[in-house]
């Protein structure tokens, strides 16, 4: 008797072959990678895209503001010279008094046309801001319809796996 059927563990096997199990695959990370990647370019982008917004939104609140203090410096300059040719056809005012006036309103005509000049200066950096926020915003949806169609190959990608792995 040997050793090994006293001890109870029956009679000795043969040698069995040795089944093939299939090694489990390290799971392909790249598409994983690239998505984590993309999903970074995304916010960024969508941080510059607010950010151009916010610049196109401030630069057009300045350029409307200077648009109305054009406008006020502009009614008020005509408003104070028909006053004064007014007092002065009505012979109420000097011609002294109004050759005065006139100096103040050449003054106040020149100074609305520089905020007129500004306004118009304004405006052309208010529109260039806004061409970059909707440059910006371009580039965003453009991110995130790939970063869609991305995560739509992944999924059918894992849906394949599963299915080849449950058929074997």
């Amino acid at each position: 008797m040997s050793g090994r059927a006293a001890s109870g563990f029956g009679p000795r096997r043969g040698r069995r072959e040795v089944v093939e199990v299939a090694e489990r695959r390290t799971p392909d990370r790249r598409l994983d990678q690239l998505l984590h990647v993309r999903k970074q370019r995304l916010g960024r982008l969508d941080r510059e895209r607010n950010d151009a917004r916010r610049a196109w939104r401030e630069r057009r609140c300045d350029a409307n503001a200077l648009k109305r203090r054009w406008r006020d410096a502009r009614e008020l300059t005509q408003t104070q010279w028909a006053a004064a040719r007014a007092a002065f056809s009505d012979m109420r005012i000097t011609s002294g008094e109004f050759r005065k006036a006139r100096a103040v309103y050449e003054r106040m005509k020149k100074e609305a046309a520089q905020l007129r000049v500004d306004s118009q200066q304004m405006l052309r950096a208010c529109r260039a801001a806004g061409a970059d926020f909707f440059e910006a915003r371009r580039k965003a949806m453009q991110a995130d319809r790939q970063q869609e169609k991305l995560g739509v190959l992944r999924d059918e990608l894992r849906a394949a796996e599963a299915a080849a792995s449950a058929e074997a």
